[in-house]
């Protein structure tokens, strides 16, 4: 890389710290979270679920493989809703339940984070009409949302929360350790499955 290529470089980022941001536009982890402790709680609860999520997931595909279920017979069959309920209460349930809890859980994240959205415009800065400002206050729940999903706003609820916050912060870390354990459980089933074959 050329020098001139680097000064550039060096140049946006001293762009971007020369025009820092004012304390007023400063992320505050705690301006993410409504007082006291219970949305810290119900906060650090959606966390720990959503750790668990992809593990299920993946536990849930590996035990339909297993079983059988992921043929292109199996999905050919269904022709009523009932057949769809007994594919659904099949090992498949594993997965469906994985797949049910990712979107109730980015759900609850978005109807938590609408409050703090929702006092966040400044007078007359919101849109006139209640129909854009139900979509606004989407966008920017959304926005929020993935703020309260950050490790400073974490960390900020941990504290609220004492006790119940650092189990929490716990059962998240053994969350984050299943994730590759479910990963390699699920290529050894598939190497096991090939050299099976």
């Amino acid at each position: 890389m050329s020098r001139q290529g680097r000064r550039r470089r060096q140049g946006l980022w001293d762009d971007v710290r020369v025009h820092a941001l004012s304390p007023e536009e400063q992320v505050r982890p705690a301006a993410f979270l409504r007082a006291g402790t219970v949305d810290a709680a119900t906060l650090l609860v959606l966390r720990v679920v959503r750790r668990a999520v992809w593990p299920i997931i993946i536990v849930g595909a590996a035990l339909a493989w297993i079983n059988g279920e992921f043929t292109p017979q199996t999905f050919e069959r269904l022709a009523s809703p009932a057949e769809y309920l007994e594919l659904f209460l099949s090992p498949l349930v594993v997965l469906a339940l994985g797949w049910g809890l990712r979107i109730l859980v980015n759900l609850a994240g978005l109807v938590l984070a609408a409050p703090l959205a929702q006092g966040a415009w400044v007078d007359g800065a919101a849109a006139t009409s209640r129909g854009r400002r139900l979509v606004d206050l989407g966008y920017l729940s959304a926005g929020y949302r993935s703020v309260r999903w950050s490790y400073a706003v974490r960390r900020e609820a941990v504290r609220r929360c004492g006790l119940f916050g650092r189990q929490m912060a716990w059962l998240e870390l053994v969350g984050r350790i299943a994730l590759p354990l479910a990963i390699v459980f699920f290529l050894w089933i598939l190497t096991r499955d090939v050299t099976a074959s």
